[in-house]
C-alpha cells in the first residue's frame, strides 16, 4: 500500500501545480480576440484539464488502489468517475468554446469540438475494452445445497 500512497500524493501535487500553471496561462474565461491568444488559451485549458485529471487519479491511487472495496470506497470511486466525466464533457468544452467565441470560422470550432468528443469516447472505450477479472470466491457447496464462502466474504 505504501507505493500507491506515494504515487497518489505525487499525482495530486503535480496535478495541483499543472492546474495553477494552466490557469495562469489560460487567463480569464473571456473570448480571445486574436488567433495567438486563442492558441495560448487552448494550451492553458488543456493543461488545467490534465492537472484536474491528475488530481482525480491521485485521489484514486491514494484511497482506492490496493485496498479492499467497501461501500464508502465504491462511492468515492463513483464520485471520482462522475467528476472526471463532468469535467471532460461539460466544464472544459464549455470553457474552450467561450474562449474561442470571437475566432472564426465557425466550422473549425465545430470540427475541433467533434474531434474532442470522439477522442474522449475513444479513451473511454479503450479503458473499458477488457473486463476486470475476479477470482472465484465460492469454496464449495454445503450438504444443504447452499454455497459456502470463504471466511469474511459475503459471497455477493
Amino acid at each position: 500500500q505504501k507505493p500507491h500512497r506515494g504515487r497518489g500524493l505525487v499525482a495530486i501535487l503535480f496535478g495541483v501545480v499543472l492546474f495553477v500553471v494552466g490557469m495562469l496561462v489560460a487567463g480569464p474565461s473571456t473570448p480571445a480576440s486574436t488567433a495567438s491568444q486563442a492558441v495560448v488559451a487552448s494550451i492553458g485549458i488543456a493543461v488545467v484539464f490534465a492537472g484536474s485529471l491528475l488530481v482525480l487519479l491521485g485521489v484514486a491511487h491514494l484511497w482506492l488502489v490496493g485496498r479492499s472495496m467497501t461501500w464508502p470506497r465504491a462511492l468515492l470511486g463513483a464520485v471520482l468517475i462522475a467528476s472526471a466525466l463532468f469535467l471532460g464533457f461539460a466544464v472544459f468544452p464549455s470553457w474552450w468554446l467561450i474562449s474561442m467565441q470571437s475566432i472564426g470560422p465557425k466550422w473549425a470550432k465545430d470540427l475541433v469540438s467533434l474531434l474532442y468528443v470522439l477522442a474522449l469516447f475513444a479513451a473511454v472505450e479503450h479503458l473499458l475494452r477488457e473486463p476486470v477479472k475476479s477470482g472465484s470466491r465460492v469454496s464449495s457447496v454445503s450438504a444443504y445445497g447452499r454455497t459456502l464462502v470463504k471466511r469474511g466474504d459475503s459471497g455477493r
